[in-house]
């Protein structure tokens, strides 16, 4: 029995998974993540549509926007740090700041 539904028509499942996960654990794609990689390899994405690979895309970009702010604020948030221990004269152990999935450790003051 032939079906009338064209395999470009329907989002392949993974690529659906993939971009949820995007939306709930962003953390996950942020660098060059080893665990989703795969998503990008030549053998898979000769078989998604264009629309599939215009959706991961979009969501990646976004993603990537995302981070660059984290980061940024990380750089923020580390200075205000540091400005507070040496303000207080006392002396820093590292300690971790963690921002949207990031952990920075706080360089000790000479």
């Amino acid at each position: 029995m032939e079906s009338n539904t064209n395999d470009n028509d329907v989002m392949n499942t993974g690529v659906a998974i993939v971009l949820a996960r995007m939306d709930t654990h962003p953390e996950e794609f942020y660098g060059n993540s080893e665990k989703w990689k795969f998503i990008y390899h030549e053998y898979f994405r000769d078989s998604m549509t264009e629309t599939e690979k215009g959706m991961i895309f979009d969501k990646m970009k976004k993603l990537r926007r995302t981070e660059f702010t984290d980061r940024v604020m990380g750089v923020m948030v580390k200075g205000m740090e540091i400005d507070k221990v040496k303000d207080a004269g006392l002396k820093a152990f590292p300690q971790p700041a963690v921002l949207a999935g990031y952990q920075y450790e706080f360089p000790q003051p000479r």
